[in-house]
């Protein structure tokens, strides 16, 4: 079962009590989902197909709210294939989009035309069947955040930007191929839109993955900061090493002061060593930077020396 699944199967189980938002939720679903047909005996039926069979139950409890003739078909989509179709129809569908109020009576105004809605909480029944008949997400332990809904007319597509807006979303809008695509991105905007749309388990489960990748995200960043470190560690310490094996084998290292003397033993000593570490085999101990400084000499009087970057031998 996907993601998308998951959400949709949590979604359809609510009811909404009032029926201005069950009217909403309703008319999202036509207006995302529905085609309308002309019968044989010239009148005008709604098809509404879904692949999901909690969908179907729910789209069809809906439709005998207002039409109790409303009934559901079930094919499949071929013989090779298992899962089934599942075809919603509506006999009457001019009677049905006056009573969702997707139609003022005139023959353009077909799925463009939306009633102003009740109250507010009928436009989150509204985003709720918008995406239970025409919404998709991926799943957030998978891939990155991104959740959709389809639309087939520009105008269905404004209104649902508009609305998304309305709650401080910042949807975005896309073509594929003849439809029309809202969708957002980031997965604080996702979680708010299940949170608008009552999907709260949905909503803690992808809190949860985005936790998890904070958290692994982190853990990444400080490993590679460590693995930084720790190369630039054995780097300089491999060159402080070429440099005093270098003055060691021209000049000798017991021609050098007493103090450079006992840093290029010291080093030579502990290769694996930080400056910090280092300074602490002195006697007293020295700070970083003492010991970097000391280091440095030797690497300088090297490259007077002639040191090219390879010791000899």
């Amino acid at each position: 079962m996907t993601f998308t699944e998951d959400v949709k199967g949590e979604l359809v189980r609510i009811i909404d009590s009032e029926p201005c938002c069950r009217r909403r939720e309703l008319a999202a679903i036509i207006r995302h989902g529905g085609i309308l047909q002309l019968s044989r005996a010239g009148g005008m039926g709604l098809n509404i197909h879904t692949q999901n069979p909690a969908v179907a139950r729910l789209v069809l409890q809906l439709l005998k709210e207002r039409q109790p003739e409303a009934r559901v078909f079930i094919r499949r989509r071929s013989a090779f294939r298992k899962n089934r179709m599942y075809l919603l129809f509506a006999p009457k569908a001019d009677k049905l989009l006056l009573e969702v109020g997707l139609w003022d009576g005139e023959a353009s105004s077909f799925f463009t035309h939306l009633d102003t809605p009740e109250s507010e909480c009928c436009n989150r029944a509204y985003l709720r069947g918008a995406f239970i008949i025409s919404g998709s997400m991926s799943d957030p332990q998978k891939a990155s955040y991104h959740l959709e809904m389809v639309c087939e007319y520009q105008e269905t597509a404004d209104y649902l930007r508009q609305v998304l807006e309305d709650y401080g979303l910042s949807p975005r809008l896309t073509r594929r191929k003849e439809l029309l695509v809202v969708y957002l991105k980031e997965g604080e905007q996702v979680v708010d839109f299940l949170n608008l749309i009552g999907a709260h388990a949905s909503l803690l489960k992808v809190e949860d993955a985005r936790v998890r990748k904070s958290m692994r995200n982190q853990v990444n960043r400080l490993v590679n900061a460590e693995t930084a470190n720790l190369n630039k560690t054995i780097s300089t310490a491999w060159r402080h090493i070429e440099c005093i094996r270098y003055v060691d084998q021209v000049l000798g290292t017991n021609n050098l002061s007493p103090n450079l003397r006992l840093t290029a033993e010291l080093r030579a000593k502990h290769p694996e060593a930080s400056l910090q570490e280092l300074g602490l085999y002195f006697s007293p101990p020295l700070s970083k930077g003492a010991v970097n400084h000391r280091l440095r000499k030797i690497e300088e009087l090297a490259k007077e020396l002639g040191y090219g970057g390879v010791a000899p031998g």
